[in-house]
């Protein structure tokens, strides 16, 4: 168990996740201008649809340091370990975005929680295809490249989900899509292998 945790950087993963929720909860009016490719202005994307990449990419650092070969043979469940872990994070986001929704303390933590979940998902996804160094980086940029791409009318495209508020329910959906597709791809063999190591 502490091996599992040492490798997972289960310690590192919940300070940032819990420093995520503090810092989003109140940052409905913190804005990160980013760069337009189509019309050269720029889109004000908030900071709490920024601040979950950090639990997220700790997470997926963990899962490449692991020795794949070894895990597979391990007499633990260190997937199903991993797995309630993942859980646990999404599970914690969500209720923070209730409690500052019932006292209403603003979106943020709303679009906050709704963000890691999907997040989450696309990483585990790529990690999957793809394998982590790739997926830490696709997941990193996917924010900027719906802020660059993602506008229709300077309005947020439907596969740009990020840039959605918090009332988007087809953004919640789109996440919660990529969430379930994520755990999935945590029981299925990886698609890719390269000198016996999961994907990465």
């Amino acid at each position: 168990m502490i091996w599992w945790l040492r490798i997972r950087y289960v310690p590192a993963v919940a300070v940032g996740l819990l420093s995520c929720i503090l810092l989003g909860s109140g940052a409905d009016s913190v804005m990160v201008p980013i760069p337009v490719v189509i019309g050269g202005l720029t889109f004000d994307l908030p900071m709490s649809s920024l601040l979950p990449l950090v639990p997220v990419c700790l997470i997926l650092e963990g899962q490449a340091r692991a020795d794949a070969v070894a895990e597979r043979v391990a007499v633990r469940a260190v997937g199903g370990w991993d797995a309630a872990f993942m859980a646990a994070c999404v599970v914690v986001c969500a209720l923070a975005a209730v409690v500052a929704s019932t006292a209403g303390a603003g979106s943020a933590a709303t679009v906050l929680a709704r963000d890691f979940a999907g997040y989450l998902g696309l990483a585990l996804i790529i990690r999957w295809l793809a394998g982590g160094r790739v997926a830490t980086a696709a997941t990193a940029l996917f924010p900027f490249l719906c802020a660059s791409f993602g506008l229709v009318h300077n309005r947020p495209g439907i596969w740009a989900w990020p840039l959605h508020d918090a009332r988007s329910v087809t953004a919640s959906i789109q996440a919660l899509v990529l969430l379930a597709i994520g755990a999935l791809s945590l029981v299925v063999p990886p698609l890719r292998w390269r000198a016996g190591v999961d994907g990465d």
